[in-house]
């Protein structure tokens, strides 16, 4: 019975917190003079009510899904990689590099080249915090943030002097300010979309969505994680460790190791999370290349518990706030800040609900013990 009751909790929580945060969203609008039943309308019925929203929605979704993963393999490993922020785009710039530097390739063999760019950029970026983590003891949080700053200047740095292209040039004449950006990709080197497959079911995507096959490389990446983490005995390692580091170490773990690799595989999967702009929607990388994705990966984490399923069910909560957001502030005139409120309130309060139910269940437990 127990048992029963503690999954009834853990499927309400999450349900009591979106409504909590419905709730809270309903009073700002209300503060503001807006209708909350029509701005909650607008939300659902323009994101899902249209083809193009609920492709729109898959296409956000998709690096959310691979920052969300690397953040779970961190959480699992008790350990705090803050900074996937910073070694996604230092990914989506090696990346970049290996799409315009490489020439006359197969894109059988382009594509998964610039892949492994991003995920090795991403991959040498986390190496230096996680050395401190290992050899002095630096806190993964503080290393992690100092790196994602030094990844923005030093990312700005490399495109307007280094790798600038110097044949994009704005205004007439010659007389504009060069546009700070990578050339572009080659041909080969861009990822497809997802257009003709759609089209084989007859639904036909407009030509300005840019959902790709990174989305079912991602979905596919989630049960990979899920697999290593429950049924594999790295996967052992990294919950014991995390769980108990001397008791781990007294059985024989390397915790170390454990450590490293855990936090390099989280660093790898980050280094994909800034392909799904970089080969599919710009095709090269500027100055204004999309920040917040890892950030966002570790409100995507949080909200699907840690778990590689509930990663794809938050990212595409996310997708469809985001989508939702454009439809509202142009048919109702709410600000999207409004729904970036509802997102940081459904979080915390999901967070808040769980930390609940685990002292509820601890609390059982040491009845039960006690019985």
């Amino acid at each position: 019975m127990f048992r029963k009751r503690r999954l009834g909790l853990q499927v309400t929580a999450p349900l009591m917190a979106v409504g909590f945060s419905v709730l809270v969203g309903s009073v700002i609008m209300l503060a503001i003079g807006a209708n909350p039943l029509q701005a909650y309308a607008v939300l659902f019925g323009f994101s899902l009510g249209r083809i193009d929203s609920i492709a729109s929605i898959l296409f956000k979704a998709t690096p959310l899904i691979f920052s969300g993963l690397a953040m779970v393999v961190s959480f699992r490993m008790g350990l705090f990689n803050i900074g996937v922020e910073g070694q996604y785009m230092v990914g989506a710039f090696a990346a970049a590099l290996a799409g315009f530097g490489l020439k006359g390739l197969p894109a059988i063999i382009h594509i998964p080249i610039v892949m492994a760019a991003g995920m090795a950029g991403a991959m040498l970026w986390a190496a230096l915090p996680i050395y401190l983590k290992i050899k002095r003891g630096v806190h993964e949080v503080i290393s992690t943030i100092m790196m994602n700053y030094i990844a923005y200047s030093f990312l700005h740095w490399l495109l307007a002097d280094v790798f600038l292209d110097r044949t994009q040039v704005l205004g007439q004449g010659g007389f504009g300010s060069p546009r700070v950006r990578t050339p572009e990709l080659a041909a080969s080197a861009r990822m497809p979309t997802l257009h003709k497959l759609f089209a084989a079911v007859g639904i036909q995507l407009p030509h300005y969505i840019y959902v790709s096959y990174l989305l079912f490389i991602g979905i596919a990446l989630a049960v990979v994680v899920h697999y290593i983490i429950w049924k594999t005995p790295f996967g052992y390692e990294l919950r014991a460790v995390a769980q108990n580091g001397p008791a781990a170490a007294a059985a024989g773990i390397n915790s170390e190791r454990v450590m490293v690799k855990a936090f390099l595989l989280s660093a790898a999967i980050a280094g994909l999370a800034g392909l799904s702009d970089l080969m599919t929607f710009f095709g090269y990388y500027d100055i204004d290349f999309p920040r917040s994705y890892g950030f966002n990966g570790i409100a995507v984490a949080l909200l699907g518990r840690n778990s590689a399923a509930g990663v794809i069910v938050g990212a595409l909560l996310f997708g469809m706030l985001a989508r939702g957001a454009e439809g509202v502030q142009v048919m109702t005139g709410v600000p999207a800040e409004v729904i970036t409120i509802l997102q940081s309130v459904m979080i915390l309060s999901i967070v808040v609900a769980y930390e609940i139910i685990t002292r509820y269940v601890r609390t059982q437990r040491k009845k039960e013990v006690g019985a």
